[in-house]
């Protein structure tokens, strides 16, 4: 279901962006650091919102796989703890 959410969210912003270039035909000079070229608006726009997308979800998966393995740990120490504490109960007298 999140997924789908997820999906809507992604089409609805790709249609607001689709429009939004279509209405700038503008041309701009774009200066980068080993020369410059002339794009039109809306291809810079889109770019700079897809690279940017990316980097989010770059960081996102890094900090999300960051977490996960600090789970997995945790629940490693915790399986541990409890096989030793029910091993203390089992041999009280």
């Amino acid at each position: 279901m999140k997924f789908v959410f997820l999906f809507l969210l992604l089409i609805v912003v790709f249609v607001i962006s689709i429009t939004f270039g279509a209405n700038n035909d503008q041309h701009i000079v774009f200066n980068y650091l080993v020369g410059e070229s002339e794009f039109r608006l809306s291809t810079i726009l889109a770019l700079l919102f897809g690279l940017g997308f990316l980097v989010a979800w770059l960081f996102a998966g890094y900090f999300y796989f960051i977490e996960k393995i600090k789970l997995s740990s945790a629940l490693r120490k915790l399986k541990k703890l409890q096989s030793k504490y029910y091993e203390e109960i089992k041999n009280r007298p």
